[in-house]
């Protein structure tokens, strides 16, 4: 664990849209009260009485919202135009179950690996192949109840987003300061990088976020956690200049089922769980799963079976009250 300047990533990529103007627009002006005024009797008529001006009625935050654990899942597609010109199809190569504690005290980031397959759908059934493709196929909504089931917690809201919107979100907020762990050439993907402090560019940020063959699936799905984290410090740093126009076009691919009447509570979260501490892990074999490697003459190529048991068992330590 490791104490960060944190306000939840999903909170502000779905409440950038709305909140982006929201968040900086000037607080009403009060309008000064008026004293009721007192009739004048006159000798002939009966005095009216005059109505008390009643006070506008301010948004406030959902307090059920604040008062419990909010969890959400994020999802990150591999589509973009050129992609999409040629076929809909896409996958959902990250996925991340984010959750804030009540407290807003602790967030966790906890990653399944894209090859995880034999998926409980949360209706009885299993998926087979693997789970990138279950939004896809069945939908978002379908998703987010056979990752319910997976990590056998309830699961409040998705939020997606693709691969394209997400290098245009970054460069909206300027870039970002990564500390490379360890170096990395991927000329797969063009990706040259030192092992070292770097401010990235949103093309550079998505690289370092997608690079996976001179490393694994899970150091990848690390460093999303990173570039996540990476993306709120920026957010959240006064000294940052944000694009709001630009920022508002990266989301355009955006999914979610967060009702906008949430929008005030999800602000007000965010402000409450600045310092909370943070915790990542990228569930990886072995120790969650039963079997992880090429399955031959099914088809599946590369999977990873879960470990149900063992996944449920720490997303419940982390997710604990």
């Amino acid at each position: 664990m490791r104490p960060v300047v944190l306000i939840p990533t999903v909170i502000l990529l779905v409440a950038a849209l709305i909140g982006a103007c929201v968040a900086t627009a000037p607080a009403p002006l009060a309008v000064p009260a008026t004293s009721t005024p007192t009739p004048s009797v006159a000798p002939s008529s009966t005095p009216v009485s005059t109505a008390a001006p009643t006070a506008t009625p301010q948004p406030t935050p959902e307090p059920a919202l604040l008062g419990r654990r909010v969890t959400l899942l994020v999802l990150g597609s591999d589509s973009n135009p050129a992609r999409l010109a040629h076929s809909r199809y896409y996958r959902t190569d990250a996925i991340i179950l984010l959750s804030v504690d009540a407290a807003h005290k602790r967030v966790s980031m906890t990653s399944l690996p894209r090859d995880v397959v034999d998926v409980p759908l949360g209706n009885g059934a299993v998926w087979r192949q693997k789970v990138n493709g279950i939004a896809f196929a069945l939908g978002e909504k379908a998703m987010k109840r056979a990752m319910a089931a997976t990590f056998g917690v309830p699961i409040d809201y998705y939020v997606e987003i693709n691969m394209s919107d997400f290098a245009a979100l970054v460069d909206a907020i300027g870039g970002i300061d990564v500390r490379v762990p360890r170096a990395i050439d991927d000329r797969s993907i063009q990706l040259r990088i030192s092992a070292a402090p770097h401010h990235m560019s949103g093309a550079v940020a998505l690289k370092y976020a997608r690079s996976r063959h001179t490393t694994s699936d899970y150091d990848r799905d690390a460093r999303q956690q990173q570039i996540l984290a990476a993306i709120v410090r920026t957010m959240v740093n006064p000294a940052t200049k944000i694009n709001f126009l630009s920022l508002i076009g990266a989301l355009r691919s955006m999914k979610t089922d967060l009702p906008l009447t949430q929008f005030p509570a999800l602000f007000e979260l965010a402000r409450r769980s600045a310092g909370a501490t943070l915790v990542t892990r990228v569930l990886a074999p072995p120790a969650y799963a039963t079997f992880s490697g090429i399955e031959f003459g099914t088809g599946r190529g590369w999977i990873q079976v879960p470990n149900l048991r063992a996944i449920r068992a720490y997303v419940a330590s982390v997710l604990r009250p």
